[in-house]
């Protein structure tokens, strides 16, 4: 009897390793693979992961962009996974063949079937470019910036208006990240920076030519006002004014202003004044409305400035704090012979908050018109808590009538529907406020803050007085330089 499967081993030989499958599965997957940064040696390595494929046996194949073969590969062993495989093959590219490519194919050949794949090379990173002045003594020094680029050749050219100059030549260095980073001098003298001539760096990388120009420019000043207490009261809403300023007009017309609320652009409710000009200043204004409801909402608006030709702007922001509650209320007389005006009566409105917060205070006689007085900054007391006061000064003759007057107070996290917080105070309650101060305090929330109000008082009582010298010693000085 004969047994055929003897004579197969014989066919196949010792150490032949068959692989018995019942289906035939071609690659289910075909990865790609390709290295990060910039490769030591200037060899590339690309790879390629095939998965899901039964029997073992394939066979990888790379090309260029052409279609030209590369030979340089390494075909890894298949390992199995289960009941199928996978199999990995790695290509080296030589710097020349990289640069010459914009892309590498990936084949695997299969009894199941053959799968492709293409490695597209990645995009090459512009270099960012900024072009920084410095004086040092008699010379000024121009400095080209040259960053974050994939490539290190690099072509800077100086240019004194629109005529070539030589520079430094470019000092390169290669970043951990595998980008380049560069950087070129140019001295200047300051005869003509200051004749305001125009020079230029001009760096080419890849077939891109990126240029920066600079020249001698007039300071910009730039101001942030913070809301107006009128609109606040009689508007619901605020008005931010941001103010650029120079002796040059062409730099402020030149010049864009932009707006961000807690780091949103802004481009609605925005109002470009015409330039003014006063003396040898000339000066915009650019204002920003905001309404209440989305007041309550605000914590930061920033004010940026960008002069034409320039890539840094100035800006300048304000904080606004919304306080964790509202603030208490209590309006005092300042004693006669503190005031040092006869024929006046000095009334002072204390506002109190556990926390910092943004406040606006406004007066009114009876049921008249809000009226401003003189607003403090805040200041912190020494448990804590912080105060503002407002100064509203009147002729004793309008006390004497028993008018009304009241302070009224809006923090920054009221929104439409809350009314200010007012408290009102006129000569028939004199004597109380006078002989019992705390009673002006009417909107404290416990007995146990006398010892606070009393320093408080007396603090305030302070920073009044001294306040109100300063004015009359301005106002002497003011008359008696006249006088000269």
């Amino acid at each position: 009897m004969e047994t055929e499967h003897c004579d197969a081993f014989d066919y196949w030989g010792k150490g032949t390793q068959v692989t018995v499958s019942a289906a035939t599965t071609a690659p289910s997957t075909l990865l790609t693979l390709m290295n990060c940064g910039i490769p030591s040696n200037d060899i590339y390595s690309l790879g390629c992961v095939a998965k899901g494929f039964s029997p073992s046996s394939h066979t990888f194949q790379w090309t260029d962009a052409s279609g030209k073969a590369l030979t340089d590969f390494v075909q890894y062993p298949a390992v199995q996974s289960g009941e199928t495989y996978t199999g990995v093959s790695q290509l080296r590219v030589a710097k020349n063949v990289w640069e010459n490519s914009k892309s590498f194919r990936c084949s695997v050949d299969h009894p199941g079937g053959a799968k492709t794949a293409v490695i597209n090379k990645p995009v090459p990173k512009s270099p960012t470019v900024s072009l920084l002045s410095a004086p040092i003594g008699t010379t000024q020094y121009l400095m080209c910036m040259i960053e974050d680029f994939t490539s290190e050749t690099v072509k800077v050219t100086w240019k004194k208006n629109d005529m070539e100059v030589e520079g430094q030549t470019p000092t390169l260095g290669k970043r951990p990240s595998g980008l380049y980073s560069g950087s070129s001098l140019l001295k200047v003298t300051n005869t003509d920076w200051n004749n305001k001539v125009k020079y230029s760096c001009v760096v080419e990388h890849q077939g891109e030519t990126i240029s920066k120009t600079t020249s001698k420019t007039e300071p910009l000043t730039v101001t942030l006002n913070p809301p107006r207490v009128r609109e606040v009261f009689l508007d619901n809403q605020a008005v931010l004014e941001c103010v650029i300023t120079a002796t040059d007009q062409n730099t402020v017309s030149g010049t864009n202003i932009t707006w961000h609320i807690n780091g949103d652009i802004q481009t609605a409710h925005i109002d470009l004044k015409p330039i003014e000009s006063k003396g040898n200043l000339n000066s915009r204004v650019s204002t920003l409305t905001i309404d209440q409801t989305r007041w309550t909402n605000v914590n930061k608006v920033q004010c940026s400035a960008m002069k034409r030709g320039e890539d840094t702007p100035v800006i300048q922001d304000i904080s606004f704090t919304k306080g964790s509650e509202a603030p208490s209320v209590s309006v005092h007389i300042l004693p006669e012979e503190d005031t040092k005006k006869d024929g006046d009566v000095t009334l002072v409105c204390l506002v109190v908050s556990p926390s910092l917060c943004d406040v606006y205070i406004m007066w009114k006689e009876d049921s008249g018109e809000y009226q401003e007085g003189v607003t403090s900054p805040p200041q912190k007391t020494k448990k804590g808590n912080y105060f503002v006061t407002s100064v509203f000064t009147i002729t004793k003759d309008k006390w004497d009538t028993n008018v009304l007057f009241t302070c009224a107070v809006k923090h920054a996290g009221s929104d439409n529907s809350t009314s200010p917080k007012e408290m009102s105070v006129s000569k028939s309650t004199e004597n109380i406020l006078l002989t019992e101060p705390e009673a002006g305090f009417a909107l404290s929330c416990t007995d146990n803050d006398e010892d606070e109000f009393s320093s408080l008082w007396s603090t305030t009582s302070s920073f009044i007085i001294l306040f109100l010298l300063s004015l009359t010693y301005s106002t002497v000085l003011s008359l008696f330089k006249m006088k000269r």
